[in-house]
């Protein structure tokens, strides 16, 4: 039985959630969950996020641009209303310093009133969505998707307690279950010749699996109860986040909202969508792991301004060092990375590697400002988000249906404008509320920024002699291009600063 385990819950005269949670009285902790390293936040997080994609890009390449098109475009509107499933009630339990049985009760009955309602307003809007698009065959896929909602709510909970022990160790197993079984589903359903039900059936697996997983790990067994106070004290904080969480995910997401209506094409949505989620396979381990590590951290140390601005550029550097090479390798290589992954299917849209170049860059940039957000929910300023992403939000709309008409091109180079406004806007923003200076934040990055620009440097001259001096093919070049920027980068970064590399491996080992 771990410490961490043990201090989940806070009961209130009542009985402990379950027998390894026992009573902390007082408003303080006595003693707080020791901490997990940061290598098992990567473990828990970054191991799915990793298998999912190799199981992604498999059904891709088998299915084709077409059908991975039908899906992504159901699957929008899908985990847009998916936000208001949940609408920050686990957000609110991790900020919360105590939770009682009576919260986490409040917590889990609320968020399965939710569910259900959400559930009920899909299958009233699948036919006007399937209309808005043009495609017939998006309203079957998304009636089918709707039906998880209510599965996953009955574990949210569950999953929002793990991550306020920082029980990442516990935490892993759902994830690493759910990539497991929902994919070897899916690829039978593929085989079979069943198109896009493969992938319907490996998202709705994931719940399933995921749902009963956290109930075995963590023995929370909820009750259904509302407590009219803690229900208010839950949606007060948590309707912020989940109000930021549902703009941010439409400003994320407005490119597919906006060029599947105009560009039409499934097949040319298909490859914009899947370049999106290539150039998203390490923004979004490292956005979890912001969210799962950072986000808890600094909640800790949210009376201590100091300590939290501290820990917060300590944040920017170390996700940095990962974030901004990640990035710029995929968007350099991104000419020879296209057919070699996605297979002969998707040979058209070669020539359309810009897609992926700029959405790669796009994906690493947005990950770092992410940072903030976290900063800013930690000193119980959710609110904050929600607006930045609205002000965001009303900028792409026009921004977006002006780029589609030049495709899906037109719409990836489209966030290259609007970031150029973003991120000087967003560095005065969190200089005014978490007092972190535009030099501290440059003099944060600043080796990770260097180093990632010695790198592009290296593998772009690599990859252009190979393929227009010897002739290589994709493959050869990507491998090539790949290994001379990895070791250019690793020896870059042990030229300009060895503790950056100390310091990453100190939180590997103790956390943030």
């Amino acid at each position: 039985m771990s410490v961490e385990q043990q201090h989940a819950i806070e009961p209130q005269q009542q009985p402990a959630v379950s027998p390894r949670n026992v009573t902390i009285s007082g408003w303080l902790m006595r003693r707080l969950p020791a901490r997990e390293g940061a290598f098992w936040v990567l473990f828990a997080l970054a191991t799915p996020k990793l298998l999912g994609p190799i199981f992604t890009i498999g059904l891709r390449r088998f299915l084709g641009p077409g059908v991975a098109g039908t899906f992504d475009l159901a699957t929008a509107p899908y985990k847009l209303l998916d936000n208001f499933r949940n609408f920050g009630t686990g957000p609110a339990l991790v900020y919360e310093r105590r939770v009682s049985r009576e919260t986490a009760n409040t917590a889990w009955t609320l968020n399965m009133l939710f569910a259900i309602i959400v559930t009920l307003a899909a299958q009233v809007l699948a036919k006007p969505i399937a209309d808005y698009y043009g495609h017939p065959q998006i309203e079957g896929v998304f009636r089918l998707l709707s039906i998880a909602y209510v599965i996953a709510s009955a574990a949210a909970v569950h999953s929002y307690l793990l991550l306020r022990d920082l029980d990442f160790r516990a935490r892993s197993i759902p994830p690493l279950g759910q990539v497991i079984i929902a994919g070897d589903i899916a690829v039978l359903f593929a085989v079979w010749g069943f198109g896009t039900t493969a992938l319907v059936s490996r998202e709705l697996a994931s719940v399933i699996a995921g749902t009963v997983l956290l109930w075995a790990v963590y023995p929370f067994r909820p009750a259904i109860q509302i407590v009219p106070k803690l229900a208010w004290q839950l949606f007060r904080y948590g309707a912020w986040v989940g109000a930021g969480l549902t703009i941010l995910f439409l400003s994320q997401n407005i490119d597919v909202f906006v060029g599947g209506r105009i560009i039409r094409s499934q097949s040319d949505m298909g490859f914009y969508t899947t370049s999106w989620k290539l150039a998203f396979i390490a923004a979004s381990i490292f956005t979890l792991v912001a969210s799962s590590m950072v986000f808890p951290a600094l909640s800790r140390v949210q009376n201590d301004i100091v300590l939290l601005r501290t820990k917060l550029l300590t944040a920017i550097r170390q996700l940095g060092l990962v974030m901004f090479p990640a990035a710029g390798l995929l968007a350099v290589t991104a000419p020879v990375i296209i057919v070699p992954i996605l297979g002969d299917k998707w040979v058209h849209y070669r020539d359309s590697f810009l897609v992926l170049s700029m959405l790669a860059l796009y994906a690493g940039n947005r990950t770092m400002l992410s940072i903030f957000f976290e900063g800013y929910k930690s000193i119980g300023k959710p609110w904050i988000v929600p607006f930045y992403n609205l002000i965001k939000l009303a900028i792409m709309i026009p921004a977006m249906i002006y780029g589609a008409s030049y495709g899906i091109v037109g719409l990836a180079v489209t966030y290259i404008p609007i970031q150029l406004i973003e991120y000087p806007l967003a560095l005065i923003l969190a200089r005014n509320v978490l007092g972190v200076s535009v030099r501290q934040v440059a003099r944060a990055a600043s080796v990770p920024l260097i180093t990632t620009g010695v790198m592009c440097a290296a593998a772009f001259a690599v990859e252009w002699t190979l393929l227009n001096v010897a002739h290589a093919g994709d493959t050869i070049t990507l491998f090539a291009s790949v290994v001379t920027g990895a070791a250019v980068y690793l020896g870059a970064l042990l030229l300009m600063d060895r503790r950056i590399l100390t310091e990453a491996r100190g939180i590997l080992l103790k956390g943030l």
